[in-house]
């Protein structure tokens, strides 16, 4: 199973230890499903993941962000980012559902509202992360 992680689910990893999103990174690290990501997806995770307003949240070390982000780039299925979207009311949000059409993911994983609203987009559903855990628990 492919998902595309929104970068706000990695982020609220980083500063909710055994939250939801906490356990889609480690169900992730376990193998249980592939992450897809875009070069542009990566960029804003690292860039969010060392916003100054967050740092003092974070229950991660710096050098373990720096870690999560590699291994992001080095495990997940990086597609071009070259697909163009057009669905979200916020046009922002539109590089998530590009990366999930390009690299064939069944799953947005996201808390973002303006991406929940859609539901579905194409082939690919769009959950929150409590759901999405519930989805992985039915597929062991």
């Amino acid at each position: 199973m492919r998902a595309v992680l929104d970068a706000n689910v990695v982020i609220s990893a980083t500063l909710i230890r055994g939250g939801h999103e906490d356990r889609i990174l480690r169900a992730w690290q376990r193998g249980d499903f592939e992450s897809v990501t875009s070069p542009q997806i990566l960029e804003e995770m690292g860039r969010a993941l060392f916003y100054d307003k967050l740092l003092k949240f974070r229950w991660m070390s710096e050098e373990e962000v720096v870690s999560l982000l590699q291994a992001f780039a080095r495990e997940s299925v990086i597609v071009s980012g070259r697909v163009k979207v057009k669905a979200s009311r916020d046009p922002e949000d539109d590089k998530v559902l590009a990366a999930a059409v390009e690299g064939r993911a069944e799953y947005v994983v996201t808390g973002d509202r303006d991406l929940l609203d859609l539901e579905r987009y194409k082939d690919v559903e769009i959950r929150r992360p409590a759901e999405f855990l519930r989805i992985l628990g039915r597929k062991r």
